[in-house]
């Protein structure tokens, strides 16, 4: 070995000494994105800031409209403080100093701030994955808002409550608004519009999820609703963490969109993407690629035990030989029921496919006669499960001489790939497939597959909204519920609990508005009570609803309409919060009485007065029953702002209803055109 010289060791020597001495001198100054140029704070508040700097070193923040204030960081380096704001306008500058460095945040407007949260009629923007919002092109044309400012909170989950996340403040200009919140951009317009002033709207929105994900896990704690899952919390994110390392080993592809859409029959299902989609096997079709090392499976029958841990979701395909001594008629395959979808293959030659919600049934797949040949054929059935038990139904390979030959009995089967959710980003339906194209996998050392998911409890809490805790907001909005309908019974309690949650962390009783869920058809008959919930939670101070059932659409769950969302939104805000005049809410039940046959309704909000649109004297949406809770359509009548309920089958009615079905369609509106809500009576 080289030795050293003794001025060379003294020259390592100073350079380990300025390099250890490096990091505690560096300053580590940073700060959440939410302190970034063009930002909106709130006006006429004392606002919080804060970042992480090295410790027990002062910061000093100077906003240039004259508010100047200073901190000291902790022992850790995170830092708070709190600077006044003036009346709205700008725009500003914000200087933060912190040892020898400083940040200087320009473009600062002061004016409203607000959150806008939920999950995907709240999310949904002006080029949405599966549809897109009325008046996109018109909006994103002539948008020229500089005084709006939008900010995305980048989806992200957390295991525990974090301060970190990606996003940036962007004027609502042009092209600007396309991937933001359209309910958001809507709210924020008639806001600037009416008000004159700087509008600032945060945008943190995950599709498909459900609100307990939303809420810290104490607050969850406390309702008693999901204890189990809570204690079984460390050891979800500890066998999460060991599928996680099991799948980033393999290439991946964002699924097209959630198989489930195929089952419905929803234009968003993309079926065509599915049956372009590369699923990186087709080298093992051939014919003669060897499947020495393949495994045996016996079909028909079931594959979701194909690693012995009963949770395969993904591709497998399945291959088997068969003999034709001589070739007589027309051939073709009959496959019985395959879940979830089949690409089906003779002789390395795709003679079909079947995807989705006809997958459940027989088909049959012609087999041109050029494929064919005498002697050893082969057929490969490519299965992608994901939706339902993953099972294979009768296969039989027919002639039109009568020569028909089954197929059951033991085939070969390699899995292609597996379904686990994607990790490097959050792309609608957020699964991904992982290609096990590679030759050398030891599925032996394959865990349990398990998942840290949006809807794990407090996840999207943790990680899209208690980064954003303390920044000063006016209020919250909120669209979100389509995920709870079919535990409607404890979102009264659960909705209740996330807004006192939220209130409570940021240490401020904000209102908090939020839209009921819109009509749809898919909802098994559950949603007018998930809808009467998001109703009852207006209980709590300061909370307001808007109702959408004029602008529903029965076959898609996310209505095109947001302008009218966001508009009615900020007419809750500017009722409510800013003096103006104007109804802020449709005709809302407040109580009834009973008078012989008849039932008669009171209603907050009448406004004018009420009306029924679509000719509804009829009643149409009203139902009574009597003391067994059975209804009947019923007759209806506005009498002196109540509504007069009756039917000639109930002569003791002793409860009445209104839209109360998955589909119900508003015939009740103030004169100020806003519609009544679904309602269960006391």
């Amino acid at each position: 070995m080289k030795q050293l010289n003794p001025s060379s060791i003294f020259f390592l020597i100073a350079m380990l000494a300025i390099t250890s001495c490096g990091p505690a001198e560096q300053n580590r100054f940073s700060m959440s994105p939410l302190f970034s140029d063009h930002m909106v704070l709130q006006q006429q508040e004392n606002v919080a800031f804060w970042g992480e700097a090295n410790p027990n070193q002062e910061v000093i923040i100077v906003g240039s409209w004259g508010s100047k204030s200073n901190t000291k960081t902790d022992t850790s380096g995170k830092w708070m403080a709190k600077l006044n704001t003036p009346n709205a306008g700008g725009p500003f500058e914000v200087e933060i100093k912190s040892g020898a460095e400083t940040k200087i945040i320009r473009d600062v407007l002061i004016g409203e701030v607000w959150l806008a949260a939920g999950q995907s009629n709240m999310e949904m923007d002006f080029a949405y994955c599966c549809n897109s919002t009325d008046r996109s092109e018109e909006e994103i044309a002539t948008a020229n808002f500089p005084k709006i400012r939008m900010l995305n909170v980048q989806k992200q989950l957390s295991t525990a409550p974090t301060k970190q996340f990606e996003g940036s403040w962007e004027k609502a200009i042009g092209e600007n608004i396309t991937d933001f919140s359209a309910a958001g951009y809507f709210f924020a317009k008639r806001l600037h519009n009416e008000l004159k002033v700087p509008i600032g709207i945060v945008h943190s929105s995950w599709g498909g999820s459900d609100a307990e994900a939303w809420t810290s896990s104490e607050k969850l704690r406390t309702l008693g609703l999901f204890d189990k899952s809570l204690d079984a919390y460390d050891t979800l994110v500890a066998d999460a963490s060991k599928s996680e390392e099991w799948f980033s080993q393999f290439e991946s592809v964002n699924l097209p969109s959630a198989v489930w859409y195929l089952f419905t029959g929803d234009y968003f299902g993309f079926p065509d993407k599915w049956k372009s989609l590369d699923f990186k096997d087709q080298k093992y079709i051939a014919p003669l690629y060897d499947t020495k090392g393949w495994n045996e499976i016996s079909l028909p029958g079931a594959f979701d035990d194909i690693f012995n841990t009963n949770d395969f979701d993904g591709v497998v395909l399945f291959k088997k030989t068969f003999v034709l001594s001589e070739i007589q008629g027309d051939y073709s395959i009959r496959l019985g029921a395959v879940t979830d979808m089949d690409f089906t293959y003779v002789n390395g030659k795709q003679i079909g496919a079947t995807l989705g919600k006809e997958s459940g049934n027989s088909k049959e797949y012609p087999i041109p006669s050029s494929i064919l040949k005498t002697g050893e054929n082969t057929i490969v059935i490519r299965v992608l499960n994901n939706y339902g038990d993953g099972t294979i139904g009768d296969i039989q390979l027919t002639s039109s001489a009568g020569v028909d030959k089954s197929l059951a009995g033991e085939w070969k089967y390699r899995v292609s790939a597996e379904i686990y959710r994607q990790m490097d980003s959050y792309e609608w339906p957020y699964s991904a497939l992982y290609f096990y194209n590679k030759e050398d996998i030891d599925f032996s050392v394959r865990p349990s597959v398990n998942k840290f998911h949006h809807n794990v409890k407090s996840s999207l809490y943790n990680g899209m909204i208690n980064p954003l805790i303390p920044y000063k907001i006016k209020g919250a909005l909120w669209y979100q519920g389509e995920n709870n309908v079919q535990r409607f019974e404890e979102y009264e309690k659960l909705f209740t609990a996330m807004i006192i949650d939220w209130r409570e962390r940021w240490n401020d009783d904000f209102p908090f508005y939020f839209v009921q869920i819109a009509p749809f058809y898919n909802y098994n008959g559950l949603s007018s009570s998930l809808r009467d919930a998001q109703r009852k939670t207006l209980i709590l101070d300061k909370t307001g609803m808007v109702v959408t059932l004029d602008i529903g659409e029965n076959k898609d769950i996310h209505p095109s309409n947001k302008y009218d969302v966001g508009i009615r939104l900020a007419g809750l805000a500017l009722a409510e919060n800013y003096g103006r005049k104007n109804v802020a809410s449709g005709p809302l039940y407040k109580d009834h009485e009973i008078s012989g046959n008849k039932i008669f309704v009171d209603f907050d909000y009448v406004g004018s007065g009420m009306i029924f649109k679509d000719n509804g004297t009829d009643g149409l949406g009203f139902e009574i029953a009597g003391v067994d809770k059975i209804f009947v359509p019923a007759k209806a009548r506005i009498r002196n702002n109540h509504i007069e309920v009756f039917s000639l089958k109930i002569l003791e009615p002793k409860h009445v209803r209104y839209a109360w079905s998955d589909t119900s369609s508003a015939t009740l509106f103030n004169i100020d055109g806003l519609p009544a809500s679904s309602f269960l009576s006391k």
